[in-house]
């Protein structure tokens, strides 16, 4: 397709800046967490809108593994807080 459609992703309760921003830091920009929430705010932060109308496949393969990368490690880290572990230990 050529535009007009995205993927709506929620992940677990206080995790989407953390995967965007993650996502940024591994080299791909993404729309901000909660750009499906009436003035951008998800009162639980799990909403990410990936629009993936633009990309080439093979640009769209590569974000989505670093997507995939992001989400696990953001998730990770939420696990360990929710244990009572440090995160970086």
């Amino acid at each position: 397709p050529k535009g007009g459609y995205f993927v709506s992703f929620d992940g677990p309760v206080g995790s989407a800046r953390a995967i965007v921003s993650r996502a940024h830091e591994l080299g791909v920009t993404m729309t901000s967490a909660g750009a499906t929430w009436p003035s951008g705010k998800d009162p639980f932060d799990t909403n990410i809108r990936i629009v993936p109308s633009y990309p080439t496949l093979e640009e769209l393969d590569a974000a989505l593994d670093v997507f995939i990368v992001a989400v696990k490690q953001v998730s990770a880290r939420l696990a360990k807080v929710d244990r009572g572990q440090s995160v970086w230990g």
